[in-house]
């Protein structure tokens, strides 16, 4: 018989007047929450699914909602101190189930579920698969490695976590600036340039324009420029340039943290849990895609090109 929630997890509302005491309450009240579960598995003396499967399937699923509503502010909010707070819980929370998927008491209990193989037999497919999935995750983790190297690959993980907040930060609070001309923001409707910032240069009157969503999409989708376009777009492209280097040192690591586990690149080692499963299978994919696309491509480009004439 497969397994069922005890109880509903009702979705956790979206609260943009979260403030940045609330949002670090939550953040630490979810991390106690994951602990206090993963002691109790790891202190099983007979593990089966029911007592060490079963609760932490529950925990992921009652935790995931609050805590991608809380990470999610550092997008949205309009208030600097709200979006630092989000991010910190962000990490704290990464950090927490990283360290939670180290566990070597608690896949100790989960792995004793998967060697009771009278008892893997008895369970339904969906709860074996469940078990299996988990016991997986936590090799991927690197609990099948030695203590030594364990630590390396903690150090490692923590250190991309590190690198994405920071990234993720970088993004959010850095905007490329362009200033136009109203000739050169010709067939946006009037209301884009009420109360836009202006500014003067060389006593020529330019609208500020931002690579934020609300000010860079109307110029993408409606401004009659091209030039205006590209300059646009190229600012979009080109903002953060701070990132280049958090990008090619996470790179660096995710190569490293996929070969201390066995794998050849980090590419193996992601698409061993999706449906290609190996990198070939993925190439050969995009090959045969390419080759069925290519002919309607060139036909829409051709296309396009003679709109713009």
């Amino acid at each position: 018989m497969v397994t069922r929630l005890q109880q509903v997890v009702k979705g956790a509302a979206l609260n943009f007047r979260r403030t940045p005491a609330e949002i670090s309450a939550a953040a630490a009240r979810l991390t106690a929450r994951e602990k206090q579960v993963h002691d109790k598995v790891a202190a099983q003396a007979q593990p089966t699914f029911a007592n060490t499967i079963a609760p932490l399937a529950r925990l992921e699923n009652a935790s995931g909602g609050e805590a991608a509503l809380i990470s999610f502010l550092q997008n949205v909010s309009t208030d600097k101190q709200v979006r630092d707070a989000s991010s910190e819980a962000e990490k704290a929370l990464a950090l927490s189930r990283m360290t939670s998927q180290m566990r070597s008491d608690v896949y100790g209990s989960v792995k004793k579920v998967l060697d009771d193989t009278q008892g893997l037999k008895e369970l339904a497919p969906e709860d074996r698969a469940l078990a299996e999935s988990m016991a997986r995750q936590y090799r991927r983790s690197g609990l099948g490695l030695s203590a030594d190297q364990r630590a390396k690959l903690e150090h490692t993980r923590k250190r991309l976590i590190e690198l994405g907040i920071e990234f993720s930060r970088n993004t959010n609070e850095a905007d490329g600036v362009e200033l136009f001309t109203r000739a050169e923001l010709a067939g946006l409707p009037d209301s884009y340039f009420c109360e836009r910032a202006t500014e003067t240069v060389d006593g020529v009157e330019k609208f500020v324009v931002t690579t934020k969503y609300p000010d860079l999409v109307p110029v993408m989708q409606m401004a009659k420029s091209e030039a205006t376009r590209r300059r646009m777009l190229l600012a979009e492209e080109t903002r953060c340039p701070e990132n280049i280097r958090l990008l090619q040192e996470a790179v660096a690591l995710r190569l490293d943290a996929a070969r201390q586990l066995g794998y050849k690149t980090h590419a193996e080692f992601v698409l061993e849990e999706n449906m290609a499963k190996t990198p070939d299978s993925v190439l050969e994919f995009e090959k045969d895609l390419r080759q069925r696309l290519d002919v309607l491509a060139d036909s829409e480009i051709t296309e396009i090109e003679q709109l713009k004439q």
